[in-house]
């Protein structure tokens, strides 16, 4: 049988530990090596092969997505697993964006970390069950807009961050602290998005981004 080579890359030595306790009594599994940080992994991987790699997202330096996107980019053979304690839509939602196969809570029965292993290592994707199917259907159709106005060069990348955050209330001071622009800046982008897509005011542009699918009504 051949075995799924396992590179576990956390920053908590105990739960490194732990997990490889863990691992190592499943026959078709192999961890081959640890890494306490992004940068490590970087360092280790040009030296063994592996076929999947478990990350936290919360490191000391590089986080966690921030690696996977490295990966994606760089390692593109290689499967990402996050197992990390964060669980809400903004860190599942940043990692898929990042590249990973898959994304479970820290707090996951063995059994599923095991059953995402094997599912990632075989080529599927992997998500933890309390994920609803909703939220990535939900997720998708938001992509899919997003992209189709980029494609269509209708928007920028960041005039559409904008429109979203306009969207959803957020005022120009708002938008400027969150995106780390000026309030000048986000005005700007505020004309060009009601100029190209003939909006006419903030009413307009909520309409626009929810017609899109590209902000959600709660």
């Amino acid at each position: 049988m051949k075995k799924i080579k396992i590179i576990l890359v956390d920053d908590h030595k105990i739960f490194l530990d732990g997990l490889i306790s863990l691992l190592n009594n499943v026959n078709n599994i192999e961890i081959v090596g640890t890494a306490t940080s992004g940068e490590q992994l970087i360092e280790l991987i040009s030296l063994i092969s592996c076929d999947v790699i478990i990350t936290d997202i919360t490191m000391n330096g590089m986080s966690g997505i921030e690696l996977t996107k490295l990966l994606s980019k760089n390692y593109p053979q290689l499967k990402v697993l996050i197992l990390s304690m964060h669980s809400n839509e903004e860190f599942v939602l940043n990692a898929v964006k990042s590249g990973a196969a898959g994304y479970l809570p820290k707090d996951v029965s063995f059994e599923e970390l095991v059953e995402a292993i094997n599912k990632i290592a075989n080529g599927d994707q992997y998500f933890y069950k309390d994920i609803s199917e909703n939220f990535f259907i939900n997720y998708i159709n938001r992509f899919k807009n997003e992209q189709k106005l980029l494609e269509d060069e209708e928007l920028t990348q960041r005039e559409i961050e904008v429109l979203k955050l306009l969207a959803i209330g957020l005022s120009n001071k708002e938008i400027a602290d969150k995106l780390f622009i000026s309030i000048k800046t986000v005005d700007t982008h505020r004309s060009h998005i009601m100029q190209k897509l003939h909006l006419k005011n903030s009413a307009e542009i909520v309409l626009f981004a929810i017609r899109n699918k590209l902000i959600e009504l709660m």
